[in-house]
């Protein structure tokens, strides 16, 4: 972090966070990762004169200061910062839903504000008390003496349930490259991190009701925030927002005396939904001649597809059926309206796995998540897939601010074109979420005898869904 002030305070300040990081580091029991100190000299472009206390963390802003405006968020070197909702010097509870980012203005009001700086790996650097001359030892802040823990002991636990707290937020259980570190007791959900856990009872956090404003947007009680759910993900019935394939591959079509035929690959029973790979067959005068391989899907989006045939050979219009490969994405339409900002999705599943003979496009499931802004900016990402069978469990997985770790983008899957990662502070426009079979049996492929080995997904492999939730 960076606040404006000059001379040698600037250097004081730099050399005694980072004697406070060192110590940080050293209680915590990390031995890989050293957590970086946070630079606060010069963040904020309009504080000229804030008195900062570094042993214990206190900022006082002048007499008069109504609000103040970060400057540039990347000075944190690789860090973030965010509001405490809290008085917890160890574990304090983030309000994930507003970051401090550059821009950003912060409204100081009568009781202050505390600052939780994190580093890349959702660790708790400092946290920080900000507050004017005149409410600075009133009850409402708690001096910073009391409320944040000194340097020397920032990171160690006071007891044994705060030992459980430091530690947690280290556990990684089944690491994959976008998934959420397990939830600590405060049910704090991280904002970037890289392992998965599943599913807690609480992962949503509870905004308390002190809540300091973060810009326009965020000018209403955080016990009002928006955090919607999206329609049907239950999976108890089918819903309009989803869009599947499994009607074209269920409604035969016949061109230049060929049938192509296949079944539906989209079953709804039970709460639960099933979608699976299936063989889409080519027959002359009832000889079948030919087999592609096509997955099942249900995505937020829709699909204009409306026959076997468009599974069979997307785009065609009329003549013999084509042995080639059928793209069928494009005729999916990917994504829905949708603002929020959720941190993690979290699923209950299952899945069977069938091999197929693709040594390049190897069977395996996939479910995703896509935040996307305006002209195709792609705000965060959150994916996962399974290459063997999998038993009904929960999953939950964090999403990736600006960033694509399980390379959506690049990986050859089903995600709508023209998409381009950003830098994760965009606006969010729309939601991009897929539950495939096959991970790859988009493309759907095969052709005459003794073609399976082109096939991109395995016959009969089985994702089955029963609940899915966003996470803020």
């Amino acid at each position: 972090m960076r606040f404006e002030i000059h001379g040698k305070m600037k250097s004081f300040i730099a050399g005694a966070l980072c004697s406070l990081a060192f110590g940080l580091w050293a209680c915590s029991g990390e031995t890989e990762t050293q957590v970086a100190a946070p630079d606060l000299s010069e963040l904020f472009e309009n504080v000229d004169d804030a008195e900062i206390d570094v042993e214990s963390r206190s900022i006082v802003l002048p007499e008069g200061t109504s609000s103040f405006k970060v400057d540039n968020i990347a000075a944190l070197g690789g860090n973030k910062c965010y509001l405490a909702l809290d008085d917890d010097p160890v574990d304090p509870e983030i309000d994930w839903d507003n970051p401090v980012s550059t821009g950003t203005e912060l409204e100081i009001g009568e009781e202050g504000l505390r600052l939780v700086v994190l580093d890349d790996a959702n660790r708790v650097v400092a946290v920080w008390t900000v507050s004017l001359p005149e409410v600075q030892s009133s009850s409402s802040v708690a001096p910073a003496s009391s409320s944040v823990a000194p340097s020397s002991s920032s990171a160690e636990p006071k007891s044994s349930s705060d030992a459980e707290k430091v530690s947690s937020s280290s556990e990684k259980v089944e690491s994959s490259s976008s998934e959420k570190p397990a939830e600590s007791s405060s049910s704090v959900t991280p904002q970037s991190s890289s392992s998965e856990t599943s599913v807690s009872s609480s992962v949503t956090p509870q905004p308390s009701s002190s809540e300091t404003s973060v810009s326009s947007s965020a000018e209403s009680s955080s016990s009002e925030r928006e955090e919607p759910q999206l329609p049907g993900s239950d999976f108890s019935a089918r819903n309009d927002f989803w869009a599947t394939t499994s009607d074209a591959m269920a409604t035969e079509k016949t061109s230049a005396a060929i049938k192509v035929t296949s079944e539906a690959n989209l079953e709804f029973n039970g709460g639960m939904a099933t979608v699976t790979t299936r063989e889409v067959e080519g027959s002359f005068l009832f000889i079948d001649g030919s087999w592609k391989m096509a997955g099942g899907f249900y995505f937020a989006g829709s699909y204009v597809g409306e026959t076997a045939l468009d599974i069979y050979e997307q785009g065609s219009d009329g003549g013999t059926p084509s042995t080639g490969c059928s793209d069928i994405s494009k005729d999916m339409t990917f994504g829905k309206p949708f603002t929020a900002r959720p941190t993690a999705f979290t699923v209950k599943y299952s899945y069977s796995h069938v091999a197929n003979k693709s040594t390049d496009y190897p069977q395996k499931s996939l479910v995703y998540v896509m935040l996307v802004g305006k002209n195709g900016k792609v705000v965060a990402t959150g994916a996962f897939s399974d290459e063997a069978s999998v038993e009904m469990k929960s999953r939950t997985v964090e999403l990736s601010y600006g960033k694509d770790p399980f390379g959506l983008l690049s990986g050859g899957y089903p995600v709508a074109e023209g998409l381009s990662l950003g830098t994760g502070e965009e606006d969010v426009t729309s939601i991009h979420v897929m539950f495939a079979s096959s991970a790859y049996a988009h493309v759907v492929c095969g052709g005459t005898a003794g073609n399976s080995g082109k096939y991109r997904g395995g016959e009969n492999s089985a994702l089955v869904l029963d609940d899915f939730k966003l996470i803020y």
